[in-house]
């Protein structure tokens, strides 16, 4: 069985073929494209599918969307949150397409995307043993900020949220003083607001504010100021590395408040776009210090296993499990 998988952003879009195998999945045909290349998801999946070539057809489809998305019985409605396209319809795209189609939101993917993980494809934050009957939580940021919450198995359940959307909670004086430049400027400041790769470049902008470098003059004029932060921290650059620093630890401090909000025993997990690129700043004392510096409940979250997610894919790995479950409901193995 052939599943066509892709996982939606609000920047790019991932694409693929995805085949069960005997050791995991295999993944053909795939295509990266500019999301805001097309006019509507139905459009991008259109012009994939027909430049597939003819001997291989899905035989069912599971889209992943970066938005909320309601299902009622066997019909599933989305909405992308940072794309202008019109909403999205699970019926709609079956008629079109002729297909069976898994309409699921992005980190409802990842959350599926667990149970497939294999031991390369994770690195340990903080080691922990995990509680088998403890639920898992997924956190991650990219272009915005996704959560999910995964139930435990046999009877996996899988509860996306809109976690990025809430207040951002300030953990100091400096971050409090940012919060105010930032509601000064958009009205409020979401944690999204802060944890995305538009949010690195709002802590640069602030820091130059306060305090006027050339350095960090020259990445905000760049097209894309995360990436040519990630590209100057790379070069040990030390204002691009104090950007990170303060990332990383908003980040952790923020991941830290929605674990003591669900108390996932069975697992922490940091997904998305900009963590596993910058993994090297995550595997510091930084990153844990702040995850955990929570009175009184240091030792409740040092208790709890914290990883980080490698995988290249998991959006797409998660939604070829998805479809796999909903086409074959005996054939998910935990």
């Amino acid at each position: 069985m052939r599943i066509a998988v892709a996982d939606i952003g609000g920047t790019k879009t991932l694409l693929a073929l995805a085949q069960a195998t005997g050791s995991g999945w295999r993944f053909e045909q795939r295509r990266r494209v500019a999301s805001r290349d097309h006019a509507s998801l139905a459009d991008l999946v259109a012009s994939w599918l027909k430049s597939l070539p003819a001997t291989a057809p899905p035989d069912a489809m599971a889209l992943a969307l970066a938005g909320p998305v309601r299902k009622a019985g066997n019909r599933a409605h989305g909405i992308l949150t940072n794309l202008p396209w019109p909403p999205v319809d699970s019926t709609e795209l079956e008629r079109r397409f002729g297909i069976p189609v898994a309409l699921i939101n992005d980190f409802e993917a990842i959350g599926w995307s667990l149970s497939a993980l294999g031991p390369d494809d994770q690195l340990d934050l903080q080691q922990a043993t995990p509680d088998p009957d403890g639920l898992q939580l997924v956190v991650g940021a990219g272009t915005g900020l996704g959560t999910c919450l995964v139930g435990p198995a046999p009877a996996r359940h899988i509860y996306p949220g809109e976690g990025g959307h809430a207040d951002f909670a300030p953990a100091d004086a400096w971050q409090a003083e940012f919060v105010e430049w930032v509601r000064d400027r958009m009205g409020r400041c979401s944690r999204e607001s802060v944890l995305s790769g538009a949010g690195i470049g709002r802590i640069a902008a602030f820091m130059h504010a306060r305090s006027p470098d050339d350095a960090l003059a020259e990445v905000l004029a760049a097209p894309d100021p995360a990436s040519a932060i990630g590209a100057a921290a790379e070069r040990e650059e030390p204002e691009a590395l104090r950007v990170v620093e303060r990332f990383v630890s908003m980040y952790a401090s923020q991941l830290g408040d929605m674990a003591l909000a669900a108390l996932p025993r069975g697992g922490v997990f940091v997904a998305g776009g900009i963590a596993p690129r910058w993994s090297r700043h995550f595997q510091t004392p930084i990153f844990v210090h702040s995850f955990r510096n929570k009175p009184p409940m240091q030792a409740l979250l040092s208790g709890l296993p914290l990883r980080l997610i490698v995988h290249p894919e998991p959006g797409l790995l998660g939604a070829a499990v998805a479809a796999r479950r909903m086409l074959e409901p005996a054939g998910e193995s935990e």
